[in-house]
């Protein structure tokens, strides 16, 4: 008997369309994509060409026209926002051109808040944001 392991992402014809009024604009226009576990790529090409679309998509910020995405064997668009926003979470990392800060809180609140999410204590939040701080130097 052959087992099928499944891609970590596999992106299938995505179609992805922006509308304005009677304008169109199409961003993604039937891409296909697998990356497989350990599997490092890039992402590279001109303004405009759909990237970040892209990436909105893979990251679960924004979902496709048309087409399918399946992480991890899973079709995305059959999970609920409550999977989504757990996936995002747990699973996938999205480092953003631009920071997006809280600008309230300090930075030890702004590294903290995802360990919250995750059910850590108030505590142990606190102190892995710390050591993550300081072990990059951004502590003071």
């Amino acid at each position: 008997m052959e087992i099928k392991l499944s891609s970590l992402i596999e992106l299938n014809n995505i179609v992805k369309t922006y509308s304005s009024g009677e304008t169109r604009v199409l961003a993604l226009n039937h891409i296909n994509l697998k990356i497989e576990q350990h599997e490092l790529l890039a992402i590279i090409g001109e303004s405009g060409s759909g990237k970040s679309t892209m990436m909105n998509i893979v990251g679960l910020l924004d979902k496709p026209s048309s087409g399918s995405y399946q992480l991890k064997g899973k079709e995305v668009a059959k999970l609920s926002e409550d999977e989504l926003a757990a996936i995002r979470n747990q699973t996938i990392g999205f480092v953003f051109q631009s920071f997006f800060l809280l600008p309230r809180s300090n930075a030890i609140k702004n590294v903290a808040i995802p360990l919250l999410y995750r059910d850590k204590s108030l505590k142990e939040a606190k102190d892995t944001a710390l050591s993550m701080l300081e072990k990059w130097g951004l502590k003071t």
